[in-house]
């Protein structure tokens, strides 16, 4: 038998999800992981989909940027770790 939830838990466990992440709101709630997902994929307008990498409440664009400045924050380690083996760090290519 299956249990029944109010609109409000479920709008509440996918907001917790949505912070700490599916597992922990559904070991937290003691509700399958399954159900929040389901609840997840519910809570979205017809058409919007999830785009996968973009923190909660981040735009595409925000993700982006932020993706760019992390990949620029690694070119930067890698190009240190290179010289530091007296390596010639590979050219960018974009």
């Amino acid at each position: 038998m299956s249990k029944k939830y109010t609109d409000k838990f479920k709008r509440n466990a996918v907001a917790l999800s949505e912070r700490v992440g599916v597992k922990k709101a559904s070991q937290k709630l003691s509700v399958s992981k399954n159900a929040i997902y389901t609840w997840r994929k519910n809570e979205r307008p017809p058409g919007k989909t999830r785009i996968k990498g973009l923190l909660p409440g981040e735009s595409a664009e925000q993700g982006l940027k932020r993706l760019e400045k992390q990949i620029a924050e690694y070119r930067q380690a890698n190009e240190a770790l290179m010289k530091a083996l007296g390596r010639k760090a590979p050219q960018n290519t974009t």
